[in-house]
This record gives structure tokens, sequence and C-alpha cells, in this order.
């Protein structure tokens, strides 16, 4: 008898704790404040994307069209319309380019003194950074103003901050739905695919924009700058779908992903930076290495210049760091370009370049591996 009452109470033990272990294996921890840990899927999806994104479609559209037009600058012989370019910033969309543009650099690109008016003057002419003229012209194929810098690099990768950052950040203010997440994805250039590539024959939806330059310092091995961004885009759509719960996950995937997009941006600048060094400094460069290492060097002035124009509370970088890189690349904020000097006298100014790479090293604490990776075209290496 002793043994037959004690089966069923075994049974019924063994029942309960089956039971308990297999909810524990099945439920995720609970967090600090009581709420199941958010759930992050691997890839992202959503059904409605392209109606969700049609505005930031329109805005990577006049995007192209405003590049597209400022190109063709460089063919010899071929002058820009400022009435054109005009157009294609104020007026060749709703919103306009210039409407999302914050004013300090909507100021440096248009008015009677700014670089779209320079533009123009530099067109149709030709120029020679050993020795320069007072209008700028074509030089390798590359549009530079009078003091050796491609202005189209210092509109368009600005722009890339000035104009499409701000407006993701503008965005993340809030509030955020399902479509805003959309959204932000778009005007970074990415797509819910996220292909770490710029290459259309290997991917339906190429990176563009900022994405391009996140995925070329990216190795694909899934640890890379374009992966925390993706990582940081699939964190913020899960706390936003999973409700007001998370609302503490969701300012943290938003935080990072405003890090890490500041932080593909200057490791670009770093690249650029070591490039530029290195054609310039090269023996008897020809003309078009000449006009190559300045684009490189204007690149990387676009680059960080971009950011002034962002709210201090939205970036790392500071004003003064800011100031203190143009500098170091003969770009004062505000003032006139001298790139031609990397050119004339490049043993006397190319180590001010490298400090201000050793600088962008400094201000984000990169590693040497991470900078010497920087240096690096991962999209090409790959062949991806």
């Amino acid at each position: 008898m002793k043994n037959n009452l004690f089966t069923p109470l075994a049974v019924l033990l063994f029942m309960f704790l089956s039971i308990a272990c297999k909810k524990e294996e099945n439920t995720p921890d609970p967090q600090p404040d009581g709420n199941p840990t958010l759930q992050i899927p691997s890839t992202y999806t959503s059904l409605s994307y392209t109606t969700n994104v049609s505005v930031e479609a329109g805005i990577r559209s006049q995007m192209s069209a405003f590049s597209s037009y400022m190109k063709k600058g460089d063919v010899a012989g071929t002058v820009l319309s400022i009435d054109t370019l005009n157009t294609l910033f104020s007026a060749g969309g709703s919103p306009t380019l210039k409407s999302l543009t914050q004013v300090y650099y909507a100021n440096r690109i248009e008015g009677a003194n700014g670089w779209m008016a320079s533009l123009v003057t530099a067109s149709g002419n030709d120029y020679d950074p050993a020795t320069p003229n007072t209008t700028g012209g074509v030089h390798g194929g590359r549009l530079l103003d009078n003091g050796g810098a491609e202005l189209l690099q210092l509109i368009e990768k600005g722009m890339f901050e000035a104009t499409m950052y701000n407006h993701l950040i503008t965005l993340a203010a809030g509030p955020i739905t399902e479509a805003t997440v959309d959204r932000m994805i778009s005007i970074y250039g990415a797509s819910p695919a996220f292909p770490n590539t710029s290459t259309a024959a290997n991917t339906p939806t190429p990176d563009a924009f900022i994405a391009i330059y996140a995925a070329r310092r990216d190795k694909n091995d899934g640890a890379g700058i374009y992966t925390h961004i993706k990582n940081d885009f699939l964190k913020l759509q899960a706390a936003v779908k999973a409700g007001e719960k998370y609302t503490a996950e969701k300012d943290q995937a938003v935080a990072s992903l405003k890090l890490n997009i500041e932080k593909a941006v200057m490791a670009t600048v770093i690249h650029y930076i070591h490039t530029g060094i290195a054609k310039l400094s090269s023996t008897a460069p020809t003309p078009t290495i000449i006009a190559n290492g300045l684009h490189d060097f204007s690149e990387a002035i676009g680059f960080t210049y971009g950011f002034k124009a962002i709210p201090q509370s939205e970036r790392k970088i500071t004003d003064s760091q800011i100031d203190q890189i143009l500098n170091y690349l003969n770009a004062p904020a505000g003032g006139a370009t001298s790139l031609n000097l990397l050119v004339s006298n490049g043993a006397g100014e190319l180590p001010d370049a490298s400090t201000a790479k050793n600088l962008v090293q400094s201000i984000y604490g990169f590693t040497n591996a991470e900078v010497e990776d920087f240096k690096q075209n991962w999209i090409s290496i790959q062949g991806r």
C-alpha cells in the first residue's frame, strides 16, 4: 500500500517539474523592469516598405539628379547653369533639398558667394593646381575651384549629413512607428535586404549614399560597421513593434544608430585622407592622379564639414574638432580652400593631413587595426 500511495505523488511532481522546465526554456529571461527580454529577429521584414518610403525615394532621386548635373562640369568646356543648380537644390521636388538642409550648410551652398556660384565660375575653364588661376577649372577630369577643391564633393558629401542624416534625426525625434523605421533605412541609403554592397549585379537593392560607405568599410565578417548599423535597425524595429514597454530599448537603438552612422562617415574620412596622401606623394604623378588625390581630400572635407550643420546633441564630434580637421586639410570653415598647396608644397602640407587622420582616430577611439581596415574598399577587395 505504501508504494501505491507514493507513485501518484511522484508522477504529479514529475509533471509539475517538466512543465516548469519547459516554460523556463521557452520564455525569455525577464529584464529588471519585469518585461521579457526583447526578441530581435535576424532579418528585417516590412510588407509596406515601398509605400512607406515614397518621400525618401523622392529625396534620393533629387540628390542623384543634383549630383549628376554638377558632375557635367567635369567635362572640359562644359559651362554649368546657376539657374539649373538653384532649381535642382531649391525647387526640384517636394520636399526640396534646400528645405531639408540645415541652414548653415544651405548658406554655404547657395548665394552669390556660395559653392554653386563657384562651380559655375570654374566650369568651362582649365586649371592647374601648380599655377592656380582666379576661377578654377577642369584638371585631370575633375572640376576644381581656384583653391583646388572639388566643390561637387563638398556639396554632395556634406549634404549626406546636412540634408539626409538631418532628415533621419528629424524622423528619429518621433513619434517612431514601423513606417518611420522604414523611412530611416531608406534615407540612410539601405533597404530591408541590407545587402552590404553597392554592386547592382549582386543585388536588386544596392546600397546608396551613406550606406555605400558603411559597406566599403565593412569586411563582411559579421562584426563591421555596416552590420552594427543593420543590427541597430533590427533592434529599433523590434522595440517599436513590441510597444511602449520597450521604450528604453528603442532609445538605445536610436542612440547606437546615430553614433554608428557617424563612425561610418568618419571612418571614410580616414580612408580618403589616406588615399589622398598616397596619390599626391607619389613619384611624378600625372594630372589624373593629382586630380584624383584632390578629389579624395575633397571627399574627406565634405564628409567632415557636413556634420557642422548638425546639432551637437546629435553627434559626437564637436565644432572645435571639425574646425581643426578642416584647417589641417586646407579648407577652413567659412573660408577659402587652398588644396592646391598639397600639390605645390606636398612635403610641407601633407603632414598636416596625417595629423587630421590621427585626430579622427582619437575622437572615435578607433584602434590601429580598425584604421588599417578603413584604408580599404572591402566591396572591391572582396568582389561583392
